[in-house]
This record gives C-alpha cells, structure tokens and sequence, in this order.
C-alpha cells in the first residue's frame, strides 16, 4: 500500500499536554470519542512545617471530573469539589487551530464554566450559581516551549460580607475580571515545567491575591501526572480568581496534583 504523505498544513499537536495547566484550562482538547477522567487535589498549606506534614493533614479540596470529546474541536464535563460541595458543568470549544505550516500562528478557544454550591444554608438555587468564562490564545513556539494568555471572567450572583481576625469588614465583589498567563518548557520528552499566573484587573473582593503557580508534567503514555505548587486551595477557574487569599512568594503555598487519565470509546 503506497503511504500517506503527512499534512504540511496540519494542525500543530500537543501544545500542551493535558486539557488543564494548573488551575486553568489550557488550549488541548480531547479528541471525539475520548473521555478523560481528571482527579485534582489540593492539600493544606505546606509551610505549616513537619507538624502538619507540610500541609497534607490539612485540609484538601478534591475534584473529580469527567470530560467527554463531542468533536475533535469540541469537549464538554462535569466535576464536584470537596469545598462548598460543588458542582460544575463546562465545555471547551477550539476556534482556531495552529497550522505546522505557519499560515495560522496561534491556537483559539473558547471555554465556560457553571458551578452551584450545594452545601446546606438556606440559599435560593440562583443565589448558588457562579459562573466562569475564558478565551485562550496560545503558541507552541518550539517542541520543547509553548506559552498562553487567556482573558478571564469570574461572576457569583452571590457573595458574603465578613470580618477578618481584627474585625475589620471584607466586602466580596460578584464579578472579577482576571487574565491567565501560563508557559510550558518540556525538559524531555516525557517530563515538563509549567507556571501559571493569575492577575485580576479593576476591582476585586478585600482580601484576595493573584493566584501563582509552578508544576511539572509527567507524561506516561495513558496518563499525564501534573504535581505543583500553588496558593488556592480552589480547583475552578472562577474560584481561583475570586477567592484565592494566600501569597506564593510569601511562603504560603500547597502541594497538589491533577492526574488525568484518558480513556477511547468510540
């Protein structure tokens, strides 16, 4: 049988290595047909000391999800966090595909995220809602580095006012405008860095921080293990940004990993 010539023109593969980065969604989606199981787990704050194992018998934030290849250009999942018993619906959509060629240089996509808390307070079911929404950009400059900015919206229908440990009143903003920077540098063809950083512009909730962190990628075949160190006890994209309220260069970061394992059943 003669051989199949590969595509100049096709689109570039593996900009990263798994749909998320850290905390956020990164340009990769799932192949039709392909489901992806996804674990993210956050522990509690590793400066604690040996004490408390440096944060892993604090306490963690864990989520399981499930995300499902509709097209080769569109997924859609679910999920459920440990904290505020959440549950959240999303979908990733890809726009643009970036070209081996060059004629199209960047990748484009497009996600939304909708979660509702269900932990017991009384709340109405819209005043449970918050809501997340991105769009990627991104370019794998090299096979060993690929970088992404994504701006960002964060809205809960829902916030609280509270007082910190002098007393003093933290009002929480319903909307957050953010912009995700994230890298990736593949020291192998099996290993890789990445950071992540998470700004927010214009006004925000009283005593929150800009999310930062780093991590490595280790990809096996069926899996791709992602260890990191991070800030947000938070594992949703609209909860890092609003929520987050520790600082990773003043030593007050978590261990955490997401494992994603992925599954063909077409």
């Amino acid at each position: 049988m003669p051989r199949e010539r590969a595509d100049p023109g096709g689109p570039v593969e593996e900009v990263f290595w798994a749909p998320t980065i850290v905390l956020t969604n990164s340009v990769t989606n799932l192949p039709q047909g392909n489901l992806n199981f996804t674990i993210m787990h956050s522990f509690g704050i590793a400066t604690d000391g040996v004490q408390d194992l440096f944060g892993l018998d604090g306490a963690a934030n864990i989520r399981f999800g499930i995300d499902y290849g509709v097209f080769d250009w569109l997924s859609v999942g679910v999920g459920r966090s440990r904290f505020d018993k959440l549950y959240d619906g999303r979908f990733k959509a890809n726009v643009l595909r970036q070209t081996k060629d060059g004629r199209m240089p960047l990748e484009l996509a497009l996600t939304g995220n909708v979660g509702v808390m269900t932990l017991e307070n009384g709340f109405e079911f819209t005043d449970r809602l918050n809501y997340g929404a991105a769009v990627l950009l991104a370019r794998k400059v090299s096979d060993r580095l690929s970088v992404q900015v994504a701006p960002m919206v964060s809205h809960f229908n829902t916030v609280f006012i509270e007082e910190d440990t002098d007393g003093a009143i933290l009002e929480q903003k319903n909307t957050h405008l953010g912009l995700g920077l994230a890298g990736r540098f593949a020291i192998t063809r099996r290993v890789a860095v990445l950071a992540e950083y998470l700004p927010v512009f214009g006004e925000r909730s009283d005593g929150t921080t800009d999310a930062f962190s780093v991590g490595l990628n280790l990809e096996t075949g069926g899996h791709v293990f992602q260890l990191f160190f991070t800030p947000s006890s938070w594992l949703t994209e609209q909860h890092a940004i609003a929520r987050n309220t520790d600082q990773f260069f003043e030593g007050d970061f978590r261990f955490g990993f997401n494992v994603n394992r992925v599954f063909s059943v077409r």
